[in-house]
């Protein structure tokens, strides 16, 4: 059997290593995937996340899924320290249109509530679209109107032109109080300057449909850096008898009887290898990848979603 590649297999995000990938160098964890909604085209509902192994700056690499980003991206953190678990009306800095985002303005008749999972408070927020990517904290209590959100820092981006398939956002971990040892939990939605807040976003709970005025209301967050999701009681559970194994350019699959999803991803998100199969206990599937290079094999049927990382020889 020629270089054989055993992954382990684990539940949505946890690290994956690879025979090829033993060594110094740094290998970044599975995707975040984003909620899956589209209402506003798919570019943020549709995407992913490949976020860098710890170093000196938070840097996520987003992927679009091919759709064109035309609003406003933010991120809300929770560091850890004293922050809102709700933004509510007694929230709406109108000053610009990436407060108008955060703060999911009322100031053209949009308001509405966002309330994040038990124990989330939202410290930070990143806003980002194609004309400027900025950090601000919010103040843990009382009411914040024009300028009440404070400004922190810029953040880098390569996001310039709504057509990019993916870009690079980052910012230094001493911007929200941490450093690279620690982890933080975020959740994202996507809202139009006007503050018209659409379904997709990352976390789990936005129902699909919810736009203008509607609440946003997560039961889920996702984590920096490793991406491990808290998951609401409807989400699927891993059956542990399931094995995966990828060698000599064949996936093997072994464990499931369903209706199966297998995509392939590069490091920078595009999609490389999308198709359906019938898995009928156990299958071998002929999947050729790009030797040398890190890929993200996501592997979905009715019950599980399972990512494995290899680095073929």
């Amino acid at each position: 059997m020629k270089n054989i590649i055993l992954v382990l297999l684990v539940l949505l995000t946890h690290t994956l290593f690879s025979q090829a990938s033993v060594g110094s160098s740094k290998i970044p964890p599975p995707p975040c995937y984003a909620n899956g909604n589209s209402g506003f085209g798919g570019s943020v509902g549709e995407g992913l996340i490949l976020s860098s192994d710890p170093n000196d700056i938070v840097e996520f690499n987003m992927s679009t899924n091919g759709n064109e980003m035309n609003d406003i991206l933010v991120f809300y953190i929770d560091t850890g320290a004293p922050g809102r678990n709700v933004i509510d009306l007694s929230i709406d800095d109108s000053l610009d249109s990436h407060r108008v985002a955060i703060s999911n303005s009322n100031i053209s008749d949009f308001g509405s509530v966002i309330q994040f999972p038990t124990g989330f408070e939202a410290s930070y927020a990143v806003a980002i679209n194609t004309d400027f990517a900025g950090l601000w904290s919010i103040p843990a209590t009382g009411t914040v109107g024009d300028n009440g959100l404070n400004f922190i820092n810029s953040v880098n981006s390569t996001l310039t032109s709504n057509l990019q398939l993916s870009y690079q956002f980052s910012f230094d971990w001493a911007d929200i109080g941490l450093t690279e040892t620690d982890i933080f939990n975020f959740v994202g939605v996507y809202v139009s300057s006007s503050g018209y807040s659409s379904d997709e976003g990352y976390g789990s709970g936005i129902v699909s449909g919810t736009q203008g005025a509607d609440d946003l209301i997560f039961n889920g967050y996702l984590s920096f850096p490793q991406c491990d999701a808290t998951l609401s009681d409807v989400d699927s559970v891993l059956d542990n008898t399931i094995t995966v194994k990828y060698f000599d350019n064949q996936l093997f699959i072994k464990g499931l009887n369903d209706i199966t999803k297998i995509c392939v991803y590069d490091i920078i998100g595009r999609e490389i290898y999308n198709e359906k199969h019938k898995i009928n206990d156990t299958q071998l599937i002929p999947l050729k990848l790009i030797k040398n290079e890190l890929q993200f094999i996501v592997i979905e049927s009715s019950n599980i979603q399972e990512v494995l990382k290899v680095i073929p020889d």
